[in-house]
């Protein structure tokens, strides 16, 4: 490593982004967090969980709590592992560029500065507020990009090309005035920061209380109600939640390969061309049920009158045969000598009595249905139960399938209209609720444990727009925005609407900008053009928005050295880091 070299850190409350000063991307994006495995007492600190060889069940422990650290001991860990063990950098010989979350108490930046100074012993060292550097990497950015062209099916109407061209003016005027609106919406929380010239509006941040962890207990949750209880699986839920943020060509559902610790040692989304194949599949199954029922039906249909007229006959030579029978036991018993031979005869008359009623009882119960199988219900029942068997086996009734919302398995979803499989089924599905989620269990066919989500792909995400709807009693993004940009300013008010730049990983999802300007445009007078922009990275853009400092320069202008730390204590470092 080259003397003098500065290390840029985002300390995020999910993962910790590092690497060089100057160069476009991290070297490495670890967790921030140390797990611990049962029946090992070895933990596994930040990147090391990946060696774990079976994540079910991890502890887990982050030293950042509702977007603070909390826990310096665990955070010193984590910080030794990416020096020592990723960058492979002597910290006597390096600097170190930190982000720090807005509102940090000061006992939180005088322990932050003690770790990096006494503890590591950096040459020089700066913190500066994440917000702030991804602010400035986004707005670096957007100078340097032409504007998105505009949609054919939009640049048709005057009225919109008008709005669209007033939004982009306004933008372009707001980036060239550093004047904008930051919403971080990352682990812990969401922030919407107004800037002007560069510098957060610290009495107009407005903050809320939901962020990925707070979804990633929501989504917890829903799928523990609906299919398997996954209440102790963060970092799989953690997983799960991440693959709903990519597009896999299908907007309804999505098939997710749970771990089983044997063949698939993390979890993983299923292919999308195998669940198109599958769902063709149960199609094509459905069809051939449909069409030997309508088959079956015309067969009964067809045989019901023979079978009626075979029953009546049948039922008038039992009964002429039974009073035959009846009559000459009676005559037999007469006949014979002595009581023995008596008692013979009588107990041989019963005999055909009992016969005779045991055999009209059955005609009753049949109700005239004979050996035809066209008349009585119970040879109906009897029918819808063989036409049930038929589609369990197949169906493949045996092996594990899935539930609502659509299901996982193809040869587990019983055809629309059989009353009788779906009674079956719903009885061994092993979910709850009705909406989307569900779960295919290995039952010892080979078949990979899957989950699949429908519903909770919006779901999960919708308590960013409508906190109030999982229990947090707070208003929305596009609330909290109004509520920001209304602190502000009021001659900035145009600018802040025409330049909301979306940074953090909970912005990842489907369609997230599209649906934050149809909440926003109803609470924003019309003279106001709104325009958002998303990040290209919305993860690391703050880790970028560090390595830009260090290569302008400003970094060297703005640390503050170990030698100045040494004399002047913390209370002037922090007040030299403040006003730089």
């Amino acid at each position: 490593m080259e003397k003098g070299r500065v290390v840029v850190l985002d300390n995020g409350g999910a993962t910790c982004k590092i690497g060089f000063g100057g160069e476009a991307e991290p070297v490495k994006v670890i967790p921030n967090f140390v797990a611990k495995a049962k029946g090992l007492k070895r933990p596994f600190v930040a990147d090391l969980v990946d060696t774990c060889p079976d994540i079910k069940g991890l502890g887990v422990l982050r030293p950042v709590d509702r977007g603070y650290v909390v826990n310096w001991d665990l955070q010193r860990s984590i910080w030794d592992r990416a020096f020592s063990g990723i960058l492979k950098v002597q910290p006597s010989s390096a600097s170190l560029l930190v982000s720090e979350p807005l509102f940090s108490l000061p006992s939180i930046q005088r322990s932050m500065d003690e770790l990096a100074f006494e503890h590591f012993g950096f040459r020089s060292y700066l913190r500066v507020p994440a917000p702030v550097l991804a602010y400035r990497y986004e707005t670096s950015t957007l100078l340097d990009s032409p504007p998105p062209p505009m949609p054919s099916s939009l640049a048709s109407s005057s009225a919109v090309s008008a709005s669209s061209a007033s939004a982009a003016a306004s933008s372009a005027m707001a980036l060239q005035a550093g004047c904008g609106l930051l919403v971080d919406a990352g682990f812990s929380f969401t922030h919407a920061v107004p800037i002007w010239n560069n510098k957060p509006l610290l009495h107009a941040v407005r903050r809320m209380n939901v962020g990925g962890k707070a979804l990633t207990n929501v989504l917890k949750e829903v799928v523990s109600y609906r299919a398997w209880n996954m209440m102790d699986e963060t970092l799989i839920m953690d997983h799960v939640k991440e693959s709903m943020k990519r597009d896999t060509g299908n907007i309804f559902r999505v098939e997710y390969l749970l771990p089983d610790g044997v063949t698939l040692q993390r979890g993983q989304v299923k292919d999308p061309a195998a669940v198109l194949l599958a769902v063709k599949a149960q199609e094509a199954l459905w069809e051939q049920h449909r069409e030997e029922g309508e088959r079956e039906e015309a067969v009964l249909r067809r045989g019901g009158g023979e079978g009626r007229e075979v029953g009546r006959r049948k039922k008038g030579g039992d009964r002429h045969e039974g009073r035959k029978k009846s009559g000459s036991n009676e005559r037999v018993g007469k006949r014979e000598e002595g009581g023995e031979g008596e008692e013979r005869g009588r107990k041989r008359g019963r005999r055909g009595g009992e016969g005779e009623r045991e055999e009209e009882s059955q005609e009753q119960e049949q109700g005239g249905g004979g050996g035809g199988g066209g008349g009585g219900e119970q040879d109906e029942e009897d029918d819808e139960d063989e036409e049930d068997e038929d589609w369990d086996e197949r169906a493949g009734r045996g092996k594990p399938g899935a539930t609502a919302g659509g299901g996982a398995s193809a040869a587990a979803i019983p055809p629309p209209g059989d009353s009788g499989s779906a009674r079956r089924m719903a009885g061994s599905r092993g979910t709850a609720g009705g909406g989307g989620g569900s779960a295919s269990r290995d039952g010892g066919g080979g078949q990979q444990p899957e989950l699949s989500l429908a519903s909770e792909r919006f779901m999960v995400p919708e308590g960013l727009f409508h906190p109030s709807d999982f229990g947090v009693n707070q208003a929305g993004l596009a609330e909290t925005i109004v509520a920001s940009v209304s602190a502000a300013p009021r001659v900035i008010h145009p600018l802040l609407f025409s330049n909301i730049v979306l940074v953090g990983g909970s912005c990842q999802f489907p369609f997230f900008k599209e649906r934050l300007e149809l909440e926003l445009r109803p609470l924003v007078p019309d003279s106001l053009p709104i325009h958002i922009s998303l990040s290209q990275s919305p993860v690391v853009s703050a880790w970028k928005g560090g390595s830009n400092l260090v290569r302008s320069g400003e970094f060297a202008r703005r640390a503050v050295t170990k030698k100045q730390y040494e004399e002047l204590g913390f209370e002037r470092c922090a007040e030299l880091m403040r006003h730089s």
